[in-house]
C-alpha cells in the first residue's frame, strides 16, 4: 500500500498594487540615455588613450616618416572621435 501526501495549496494574499512612479516608456528612455551616456564616455576615454599612445610612440619613433605618420593618425583619430562623441551626446539629449 502506498501513501501519497499532498501539500495544501498556498494561500495568496491580495495582489499588491504596482508602484510605478513613472510610466514604463519614460523609464525605458531614461535608462537608455544613461546606458548611452556611459557607452559614449567609455568610447571617449578609449579614443583619448589611443591618441595618447600614438603621440607617445611618435615621440620615440626612430624615423621621421614614422613620427609624421603616427602624429597624423593620432590627430585624425582625435578629430573623428571628437565629432562622433559630440554627435552622440546631442542625440542622447
Amino acid at each position: 500500500m502506498t501513501t501519497t501526501s499532498t501539500k495544501p495549496a498556498r494561500e495568496t494574499g491580495p495582489a499588491k498594487p504596482a508602484l510605478h512612479t513613472e510610466p514604463r516608456r519614460e523609464r525605458t528612455r531614461r535608462i537608455g540615455r544613461e546606458v548611452g551616456t556611459l557607452a559614449v564616455n567609455v568610447y571617449e576615454r578609449g579614443v583619448a588613450d589611443v591618441v595618447a599612445f600614438e603621440k607617445d610612440v611618435a615621440k620615440v619613433a626612430p624615423y621621421p616618416w614614422a613620427k609624421s605618420a603616427l602624429s597624423l593618425s593620432a590627430g585624425l583619430i582625435e578629430d573623428v572621435g571628437a565629432a562622433y562623441v559630440k554627435t552622440a551626446r546631442q542625440v542622447l539629449r
